[in-house]
């Protein structure tokens, strides 16, 4: 799929990676982009200014809280609406702390995931599209916070997992990614207890490395249940997926 004509929804796109990312899409030729953010003054801006760039409409700022259920699905809907169609659904909105992090980090791409199955999935009249879930190499590592850690190691694992238990989520059908950048310096880092020790770290990566990730997944069809990862060192690595079967015959899940 090119991104070149497509129709796009990206949550937590006011500013940071989702912003990038919105830019990068409509700067390579994408028809319609969502902006969905909860901080209505900043998502208004940004919009303002993506209009003034790439015309008024290419792009649209959707007010949304990603944990709240209604908002999500009218989210969905308003978006869908404008072409009557959606091919890529990008679940980027994240924090880092505070009471909400599960119910915004995971369960929020929970919903959002099943969402997009519904507006997209041909067995529901729909064309098929690419969804690509936000996780972080916390989703590999315990060397972050517990919920946060936890809420990444979801998103990781639900997003592999769809693709399979559900036809819906199949190469010729809705391609599933999950993206699982190291340290890049956004307003996620300022939030964080510890972001003066983690500005002075050099290996930080940059936000264009990272927007790279999501556009190769979209555009190349052959990618589907990928686990990207994004580190200083290694740059953009796809990492190797083991069947269950061979998970199975590593672990000796059933050996008598």
């Amino acid at each position: 799929m090119k991104v070149d004509g497509v129709c796009a929804l990206v949550t937590g796109s006011a500013r940071g990676i989702g912003k990038a990312l919105v830019e990068r899409l409509l700067s390579k030729g994408a028809k319609f982009v969502a902006v969905i953010d909860i901080n209505r003054e900043l998502g208004e801006e940004t919009v303002k200014n993506f209009k003034q760039t790439y015309g008024p409409e290419r792009v649209r700022f959707i007010h949304c809280d990603v944990a709240s259920e209604r908002q999500l699905e009218k989210a969905f809907e308003e978006s869908y609406s404008v072409n009557d169609r959606l091919d890529v659904v990008i679940n980027n909105a994240g924090v880092v702390n505070g009471p909400n992090v599960l119910r915004i980090n995971l369960e929020a791409v929970v919903r959002s995931s099943y969402l997009a199955k519904k507006y997209m999935s041909k067995q529901n009249g729909g064309s098929g599209g690419v969804l690509i879930n936000m996780s972080s190499v916390a989703g590999f590592i315990a060397g972050w916070d517990p919920t946060y850690t936890a809420s990444k190691h979801g998103v990781k694992g639900f997003s592999l997992a769809l693709t399979k238990s559900d036809p819906s989520f199949s190469k010729d059908d809705i391609r599933v990614g999950v993206i699982c950048p190291g340290f890049v310096e956004t307003n996620l880092i300022d939030n964080h207890p510890d972001k003066e020790a983690i500005k002075k770290i050099s290996w930080a990566i940059p936000m264009s490395q990272v927007v790279d990730a999501f556009v190769m997944i979209i555009e190349d069809d052959t990618k589907h249940g990928c686990c990207v990862r994004i580190t200083k060192g290694k740059g953009i690595d796809l990492l190797p997926m083991k069947t269950f079967s061979e998970w199975a015959s590593e672990l000796q899940l059933f050996k008598t």
